[in-house]
C-alpha cells in the first residue's frame, strides 16, 4: 500500500470515527453540559416554562432567518460551502430527540430554538416531509425498526468514509475529475453519506421514543429542506463541472447515478420531472439548479401530507 493511499484511508477513518463520535457520543455530552444553564420543567412549573419560551422565541427567529441568509449567499456567490453550512444548521436539531425531557427546550432540547417558527404555526408542520419516511418503514417490516434506522445511520459513515477515502487519495495524485472508486457508483458519495447518516438521525422518534412531556413530530420537513439545500449544491457543482471539462463530465454523467445506485431506467424515469421543466436533463445553471430542486420538493411535500395521517 503506498503513502498516497494509506493517508487517505487513514484520514477518511478519523472523519468516520468523528462522525460517528458526533452521533453517539456528543448530544449526551452536550446535553449534561446545557442541562445546566436550560434545565428540565416539569408540569408543575409550566408558568416558568412558558416564560423561557417567550424569552428564547426571538432567539429560534432570528436564528432560522440567519440560516436562510447563509443558504442563500453561498449559491448568490456560488460559495456552496456556506449552503452546505446551512443545510447542517436546519438538520442539527435532529440531536435534541435523544434528550428525554419534559420541557422541549431543556438541555440539547435547545437546539429546537431553529424550529420555532415552523413549532408556532403549528407542529404539524414539521410532517411535511414524510413521504421520505416510506423508505424507512419499509425496511422496517424486514428488521427491528432500531436495526433500521442505525443501518442507515452506519451506512451513511461508510459512504462518506469511501468517498472521503477516494476524494483524497484523487487529490493527492493530482487527478482533477475524480471517476474511480466511490465515484463510479455515485457522483457525490459524501453527499450521499452525508444525507443517509442524517436521515438515520431524522427516524430515531420511531424508535427511540417521544419527549417525556410533549409531542414533537418526526422532523421529516427539516430533514426534506436540507436535503434539497445539499441537492441544489450537487446540481449546481455539476453545471459548473460540465462547463469546466465539458464532454468528459458528460461522458461522466450518463454512466454514473446521480446519488444512489439505480438502474438506467429508473434514473431515467425520476429525471423526467427536470426534462419536463427544462427541456433537457441536467440543469445548467445555478438558478436552474434551485427551480429543480424546488419542484421535486413540491412533489414530495404534497406526496407526505396523506402519509402525515399515518405515521407520527
Amino acid at each position: 500500500m503506498n503513502y498516497r493511499l494509506a493517508s487517505a484511508l487513514a484520514l477518511s477513518m478519523l472523519f468516520t470515527m468523528a462522525l460517528l463520535y458526533a452521533t453517539l457520543s456528543l448530544p449526551a455530552a452536550l446535553h449534561t453540559y446545557l442541562i445546566e444553564y436550560f434545565p428540565d420543567y416539569g408540569l408543575a412549573e409550566w408558568v416558568e416554562a412558558r416564560r423561557v419560551v417567550e424569552a428564547l422565541r426571538p432567539i429560534g427567529y432570528v436564528s432560522l432567518l440567519t440560516v436562510t441568509a447563509l443558504v442563500a449567499a453561498g449559491f448568490a456567490s456560488k460559495r456552496f460551502k456556506a449552503s452546505l453550512l446551512g443545510s447542517l444548521a436546519v438538520d442539527l436539531p435532529t440531536f435534541s430527540y435523544f434528550a428525554s425531557t419534559m420541557f422541549f427546550l431543556a438541555g440539547v432540547g435547545l437546539f429546537r430554538l431553529l424550529w420555532i417558527p415552523f413549532i408556532d404555526m403549528d407542529p404539524w408542520l414539521l410532517k411535511l416531509g414524510h413521504a421520505v419516511l416510506l423508505p424507512y418503514v419499509a425496511l422496517s417490516i424486514l428488521v427491528t425498526p432500531k436495526l433500521a434506522g442505525l443501518a442507515f445511520i452506519l451506512a451513511g459513515c461508510f459512504v462518506f468514509s469511501f468517498g472521503t477515502a477516494t476524494w483524497l487519495y484523487g487529490r493527492s495524485r493530482g487527478v482533477e475529475l475524480i471517476d474511480f472508486w466511490a465515484y463510479r457508483l455515485s457522483r457525490h458519495p459524501q453527499y450521499l453519506g452525508f444525507l443517509l447518516w442524517s436521515y438515520g438521525l431524522m427516524v430515531t422518534p420511531l424508535w427511540w421514543g417521544w419527549v417525556k412531556g410533549g409531542y414533537v413530530p418526526t422532523p421529516s420537513l427539516p430533514w426534506l429542506l436540507a436535503a434539497l439545500i445539499v441537492m441544489t449544491v450537487a446540481l449546481s457543482e455539476e453545471a459548473l463541472l460540465t462547463k469546466r471539462f465539458g464532454e468528459r463530465y458528460i461522458r461522466y454523467r450518463e454512466a454514473v447515478p446521480f446519488l444512489f445506485p439505480a438502474p438506467r431506467k429508473l434514473r431515467s424515469a425520476t429525471a423526467r420531472p427536470i426534462k419536463l421543466l427544462l427541456d433537457r436533463p441536467y440543469p445548467t445553471s445555478v438558478k436552474e439548479a434551485f427551480l429543480v430542486t424546488v419542484l421535486y420538493g413540491a412533489l414530495l411535500i404534497a406526496s407526505s401530507i396523506p402519509v402525515a395521517y399515518f405515521l407520527p
